[in-house]
């Protein structure tokens, strides 16, 4: 019994293990996904919150078309994205994009993928767009 308990623990850690090590690569396939396929490799904002250094080293990696917003930048200044990441399960990695603009702009993008130790594997993806 508590060496189940005990493996089913260790591959939890190791599968969060292996999300951190492969959300760099998610990243990377995410952003090029999202901005030359879904942006059409059009230009937009990128609102980036503190800490978030690796989001500008992604896009940068796969030559997004993207400015900085600051909140002292043009209010008007469409679309602006936020991307985040988050760790749902072991060994599953999502990356979401949420575009804010006027209704029809608004698009939130979410590419899943599992995330084998700094590889990405997409598993599928989502895309919901305002009504």
């Amino acid at each position: 019994m508590w060496r189940k308990i005990l493996l089913l623990l260790v591959a939890v850690i190791v599968g969060y293990v292996s999300n951190v090590s492969s959300q760099p690569a998610c990243l990377e396939n995410a952003t090029f996904w999202y901005s030359h396929v879904m942006m059409s490799s059009q230009p937009f904002f990128l609102k980036l919150e503190p800490g978030q250094d690796h989001v500008r080293r992604a896009l940068d990696a796969v030559d997004a078309p993207y400015t900085v917003w600051r909140s002292d930048s043009d209010q008007e200044a469409y679309p602006r994205v936020v991307i985040t990441t988050s760790f749902w399960f072991p060994f599953f990695v999502s990356e979401h994009f949420h575009t804010e603009g006027d209704a029809s702009r608004q698009v939130v993008f979410t590419a899943h993928y599992l995330g084998l130790f700094g590889f990405a594997l997409s598993v599928g993806d989502s895309v919901e767009i305002a009504a």
